[in-house]
């Protein structure tokens, strides 16, 4: 009995998230790194993430993504949650290069088609560059 008890309080470990919502809505045990992020966000400029493969880039840029764009109830109950300005939200471009692209042509494509639609989900088609 005290076995199924057990099994049944377990939470679901994030093996392969790369949500951080999905990973907060599911339940999942969250190892809180948001004080890194505060420190991220107040101290730095420019971050180059280079990590080994599996190692939780694509989860640390979502969980940055959700928090710059201000989707409070995900970080209730996290470090960060206090420090930060609810109110303030700010438009992310998020650009992902995974290494499907073979050839300077598919790269170019392949970020243009990006670029695109951050230009339609902002709606800055009638803007110009330059002006």
């Amino acid at each position: 009995m005290m076995n199924a008890e057990i099994q049944a309080k377990r939470r679901p470990l994030p093996i392969g998230y790369q949500s951080f919502s999905d990973l907060r809505e599911e339940g999942c045990y969250y190892v809180d790194k948001t004080p890194l992020v505060r420190q991220m966000t107040d101290e730095g400029r420019y971050y180059f993430l280079s990590r080994p493969r599996r190692f939780g880039k694509s989860l640390l840029v979502d969980t940055l993504q959700e928090l710059f764009e201000g989707n409070e109830p995900l970080f209730r109950g996290l470090d960060i949650h206090p420090h930060w300005d609810w109110s303030v939200k700010f438009p992310v471009v998020r650009l992902v290069l995974d290494g499907k692209v073979s050839t300077p042509e598919n790269l170019e494509n392949h970020v243009l088609n990006q670029l695109y639609k951050v230009e339609q989900a902002f709606d800055l088609k009638n803007l110009s560059l330059g002006d």
